[in-house]
């Protein structure tokens, strides 16, 4: 599903280089659920960002296997302007599904959201737990092959955080795969079945997860 060969990410930072992300060699399976974990600034969000493409990388090659689906900060990817029930749709449309296609999914993604009497509003109105709400049932909804999910879950209340690694789980059995970054290495031992650990925009650690 995701192979990346000699990956590396610069920026200029006071027109100096600063590789935020080196060498990097990685690959993720179909129906694997992989963890990162490292301290802020090791490089973990911009993986994510490459992968989501949101940037490229400067060096190396990325493949990946499908489409992405990415939750990488409240709110992204939706247009403040339209309606939660319009957003679906643009989101939908997004990752190339035909305006048929969201509507088989539509009831599901609003009955997990379970935000139901707010669809009309527009999602600028929104309190960060509702854009979380909406957009991780997007995701797990419409038929992106990767998904890809940063420490935003952290916004949501614990039982709908459960209601999400379960999800995630799910979404692993059917084949698809899942990156899930966080700082609570007890969360990612609980839903991932391998963990990477990053430390200064390297890949230093590799374990296997026994469930």
């Amino acid at each position: 599903m995701i192979e990346m060969k000699k990956v590396g990410k610069c920026y200029l930072v006071e027109g100096k280089p600063f590789w935020a992300l080196r060498n990097v060699d990685l690959e993720v399976d179909a129906g694997e659920t992989l963890g990162v974990i490292g301290l802020n600034g090791s490089g973990k969000s911009t993986l994510l960002k490459l992968l989501a493409r949101v940037t490229q990388p400067t060096e190396g090659e990325i493949e990946l296997g499908g489409r992405v689906g990415a939750l990488l900060e409240v709110g992204t990817g939706f247009h403040h302007e339209l309606t939660g029930q319009e957003n679906v749709f643009l989101s939908g449309a997004i990752l190339g599904m035909s305006k048929r296609e969201v509507k088989r999914h539509f009831d599901e993604i609003v009955a997990f959201s379970g935000i139901e009497s707010f669809l009309d509003i527009p999602v600028k109105r929104y309190s960060s737990g509702m854009f979380l709400r909406l957009a991780f049932s997007i995701m797990a909804h419409l038929r992106s092959e990767i998904l890809i999910i940063d420490e935003i879950l952290a916004v949501g209340d614990s039982a709908f955080q459960e209601k999400c690694f379960a999800k995630m789980r799910q979404v692993a059995d059917e084949g698809r795969c899942v990156l899930f970054v966080s700082h609570d290495e007890n969360k990612v031992e609980r839903l991932c079945s391998r963990i990477v650990q990053m430390h200064e925009g390297t890949l230093c650690e590799c374990k296997p997860i026994l469930q």
